[in-house]
């Protein structure tokens, strides 16, 4: 392989088609069309003399080249999107910094609510939030703050735990007055639901939903959270969605224990401690964060004594 003539590029292709395992779905992610990245990973496999995909009917899968190479693919993505975001931190005298931040799409949804309260003081900072499942990639992602509920294990990244996540079964008002009965889990295989299609199918909310359906398919599936919890208010469905978002959006909880618990994790680079500027960034987050779930936690714990109050003056 000549290395004069390599196609770097089609490394950074490469990995996207093996994620999506679809042409057609790499090229919307890098913004490119179906025929390029097909000709992308034709001229790679040919200067690589490896076939890194079997062609099937339900999409690209890796073959044991292609499995052996992507450990690779992937050191090669984080170092060069390291390269570039050092090269963005060491600009730490300009008079805009940059601090970019991936999370899942209800932190997305939460911290631009709140927007005023990372900034406030800090003029001289840009920020951007990206919505990404792939919470703990900084490098890959040229992010330097990353939030998710899985704890990161890379050895160049700080972490911190944020808090605890409790995911229960909420429906509007309007729709337990118009069903009355979906406070008994008897029923839930006959009333309506809102979850996730789509690679939103993975989140641990979509997998309790499942379980709770036990095979059965929910009326309305969106691959947006959002748009979930837009469903849920109007009163059209009930959903799995976690407590931290769903106390708040004015929703009545159905289940009494929860299906399922988590936690929240922030990671960020070592090297952010040496801007100042984008460490405030990092402690803003971090307490917008924990004052919210410790808000959650001292509601769900009002509810929980008001229940048994209620229960003990009802058998008296």
């Amino acid at each position: 392989m000549n290395e004069t003539d390599f196609d770097w590029y089609a490394v950074r292709v490469f990995l996207a088609v093996a994620e999506n395992q679809s042409l057609s779905k790499a090229a919307q992610v890098l913004c490119l069309s179906q025929p390029t990245v097909g000709r992308h990973i034709a001229r790679l496999e040919e200067q690589l003399d490896v076939q890194l995909f079997d062609r099937r009917q339900t999409g690209y899968e890796l073959t044991g080249g292609g499995r052996r190479l992507i450990k690779i693919a992937r050191s090669m993505a984080r170092g060069a999107a390291d390269f570039r975001r050092a090269v963005d931190l060491e600009k730490v005298g300009s008079k805009e910094q940059v601090c970019r931040i991936t999370l899942g799409e209800w932190g997305q949804h939460y911290l631009t609510r709140h927007v005023d309260q990372i900034t406030d003081g800090l003029d001289g900072v840009r920020i951007e939030f990206f919505a990404d499942d792939a919470f703990w990639d900084l490098s890959r992602n040229s992010a330097d703050i990353a939030i998710g509920n899985r704890q990161p294990k890379h050895p160049h990244l700080i972490v911190q735990k944020l808090g605890e996540i409790q995911f229960h079964v909420y429906a509007s008002k309007d729709y337990c007055r118009k069903r009355p009965d979906a406070v008994d889990p008897s029923t839930w295989q006959e009333q309506i639901w809102a979850g996730y299609c789509g690679s939103r199918a993975r989140l641990k909310s979509s997998q309790l939903l499942n379980a709770i359906l036990l095979g059965k398919t929910c009326r309305y599936a969106v691959n947006n959270s959002v748009s979930l919890c837009n469903i849920l208010n109007a009163g059209h469905a009930m959903g799995v969605l976690p407590d931290w978002i769903a106390e708040t959006e004015g929703l009545t909880r159905l289940t009494a224990s929860p299906l399922d618990q988590g936690e929240s994790w922030m990671s960020f680079h070592e090297r952010l401690r040496f801007h100042p500027m984008l460490s405030e960034v990092k402690d803003r987050v971090a307490k917008l964060f924990r004052q919210r779930f410790s808000e959650t936690a001292s509601r769900a714990e009002q509810r929980d004594t008001a229940h048994v109050a209620g229960a003990g003056s009802s058998s008296s």
